[in-house]
């Protein structure tokens, strides 16, 4: 199947709402839907559970339908292309968070040396010890979701005799106004997608007087140069 037939199938399933549920849809209501014959649009359901794009549950009633996390991954690439040719003018993203006390994986990754350097290097300065946690806002989740299809600084993982560690995805920021940092998206992690952790050569929390619940701007640059 045509990655435009893919796309546009996956769309009309959004649309009815198979992003976050199942929705009972049969195959002559998606023919209309999609302007094709019923054997074709049905054709291309099955096409589509077998590519990993969408899950179907078939009972007595019919076909129950929700697109796959893989499925959702083809449609945010796609926005991403889009975004990025109708905001070619724009510089940057906002994201907006609420400060909280972390676990400490961001601080974990800046003690490990061979992350250090990296981020030494992409700082420009030493990074202070530690991260600064964000609760992102609902509206700033899907902003997440835009910055994790742009292509940031990559930072490979590795391994040692103790563990295996795992890549980081590092995007140039400023944080409130003018503080430099680097926004981390780091493979393994326990956090989900409503948190980021920013690393900065300064202290936030004590350069801006933040306590947990504050709420703080960040500038995540489209254009990310090494």
């Amino acid at each position: 199947m045509k990655t435009f037939d893919i796309v546009y199938m996956l769309y009309n399933l959004a649309l009815l709402g198979a992003i976050d549920k199942y929705i009972l849809i049969n195959s002559i209501m998606f023919s209309k839907i999609i302007g094709c014959s019923q054997q074709t649009a049905s054709r291309k359901l099955i096409l589509l559970e077998k590519m990993g794009y969408i899950s179907r549950i078939v009972d007595r009633r019919g076909q129950y339908i929700r697109i796959t996390k893989q499925g959702l991954n083809i449609l945010l690439r796609m926005y991403g292309e889009l975004n990025k040719l109708f905001n070619r003018t724009k510089e940057y993203l906002i994201l907006q968070g609420r400060v909280f006390t972390g676990l400490g994986e961001g601080a974990f990754y800046v003690t490990i040396p061979y992350y250090y350097r990296k981020f030494t290097e992409l700082l420009g300065d030493k990074p202070y010890p530690g991260t600064l946690n964000l609760k992102l806002l609902p509206e700033s989740i899907v902003v997440r979701k835009k910055i994790e299809l742009m292509d940031g600084i990559e930072i490979s993982g590795f391994s040692d005799e103790k563990r295996k560690y795992g890549s980081v995805k590092f995007y140039k920021v400023f944080v409130e106004k003018n503080i430099v940092g680097g926004l981390l998206l780091i493979e393994r992690t326990h956090y989900g997608p409503d948190v980021i952790e920013i690393i900065s050569p300064k202290n936030l929390r004590k350069t801006l007087n933040l306590k947990d619940g504050n709420i703080v701007t960040v500038k995540v640059f489209l254009k990310q140069v090494k």
